[in-house]
């Protein structure tokens, strides 16, 4: 039943009284993105097998672990800072919410759902439209794949962007029911991102679904800027961003330009003389330059990008490697996940300093860059002598144990 319950919350199958709480402290369960990881582990492997037996396998390994290792690192941040980019939505309903909604209500659980949706397409747009904000969501594109793994591929400071656009719902939308919802939110805009589902029929009307998201990932030049809805597919169809599937022609997935793009901004900004343009660069859209449109000109944009697809190749043992090592950090997370509550500060900033130095040095593996080897030396080296001193640690405390227990007997 609880396997039933966790797999429905991707596809926004829940009931009301699942959000029927007074308080933060009462959530039964507030971290379900963390409590999710098992069940994307599941469906990004049957993804596969779908895959392989329709001899349609676009899954990589090395672009698919990139991707994970995106969505572990989105977790060891919410880890430190768990809250405080809600901070605000918090104080303001708090202090100066305009009506006391009934919690127990399901028309309340309606509204925050439809408010969230909105909230978040607005956020969506934004990050596509507004050049400063680019450079933190790009990071989401940057797959050139377009699988399940490619939705865990998250920007890490896109949340302390996000919450700026949904406090007007802070004036009536109690807090708890809110930061549920967005977690919902979110956890459905995982299995859109697959290729294996064409289409879902009349749902394509309503819901975003994967033929709807495709296009959004696209970097051809009609996917560009559009459908940037997260469950509701009507809010693109209200606001004029939505385009449809071109029956014939292939998705080109990934950037239109290079992910290293903050060096970039900054290099553009010194271009211009007067603060108008340095402005311009930061809030306008990512093509813009002096005398085109807030967004740039898109005929500017190949209508079929050609370039290569980025796919460094290594050898099989060095991939066995890094994907043994992945799933102990999967583990480690797994075990903050779990015990979060109960670990000191000073243990859950250790294992994510340990988790966060292995993905980078297992990193350099994939790309087959030398400086590979020695991190990871180095890495496993620390990580030996940690557990040699930890275990020494145990069994000296267990020899103090058993003399103190020997000496009060005697």
């Amino acid at each position: 039943m609880e396997i039933a319950k966790g797999f429905g919350r991707l596809f926004y199958i829940i009931s009301p009284n699942e959000t029927a709480v007074e308080k933060v402290e009462d959530i039964p369960h507030p971290d379900y993105i963390n409590k999710a990881i098992p069940y994307f582990i599941t469906l990004i492997l049957l993804e596969y097998v779908v895959q392989v037996h329709t001899n349609t396998r676009k899954t990589r390994l090395n672009d698919g672990i990139v991707s994970l290792a995106h969505g572990l690192y989105l977790g060891c941040q919410e880890f430190l800072f768990r809250g405080i980019e809600h901070y605000v939505y918090i104080k303001i309903y708090e202090k100066y919410r305009l009506v006391e909604l009934p919690w127990d209500s399901p028309y309340t659980w309606y509204l925050a759902a439809i408010g969230v949706d909105l909230g978040y397409y607005w956020v969506h747009r934004a990050c596509h439209e507004v050049n400063i904000f680019w450079a933190q969501h790009q990071v989401h594109h940057s797959s050139e794949d377009y699988n399940l793994t490619t939705a865990l591929r998250q920007a890490g400071f896109q949340g302390w962007i996000a919450w700026i656009f949904y406090l007007p719902l802070a004036f009536f939308v109690p807090s708890p029911i809110f930061l549920i919802h967005q977690q919902f939110n979110l956890l459905f805009q995982f299995w859109i991102h697959t290729e294996v589902i064409e289409s879902l029929g009349p749902l394509e009307w309503i819901l975003n679904t994967p033929k709807h998201h495709r296009i959004h990932h696209g970097s051809n030049r009609y996917c560009l800027d559009k459908n940037y809805a997260g469950v509701l597919i009507i809010w693109d169809r209200m606001f004029g961003t939505f385009a449809e599937e071109k029956p014939g022609e292939e998705i080109k997935y990934g950037l239109v330009e290079d992910i290293f793009y903050v060096p970039k901004i900054w290099n553009r900004m010194k271009e211009y003389n007067n603060w108008g343009d340095k402005l311009s660069v930061l809030l306008k859209g990512p093509g813009w330059s002096p005398g085109k449109p807030r967004l740039g000109d898109l005929n500017e944009v190949p209508l079929y990008p050609t370039r290569e697809t980025y796919d460094v190749k290594v050898s099989t043992w060095k991939s066995v490697y890094v994907v043994v090592h992945f799933l102990v950090l999967l583990l480690c997370i797994n075990f903050l996940a779990e015990s979060n509550d109960q670990l000191s500060q000073m243990t859950v900033l250790a294992v994510i300093i340990y988790v966060i130095s292995s993905l980078t040095s297992t990193s350099f593996i994939l790309e087959d860059k030398p400086r590979g080897v020695y991190t990871e030396a180095l890495r496993c080296l620390f990580t030996t002598c940690l557990i040699s001193t930890f275990i020494w640690l145990v069994e000296l405390l267990k020899l103090q144990f058993i003399g103190y227990k020997k000496y009060r007997t005697e």
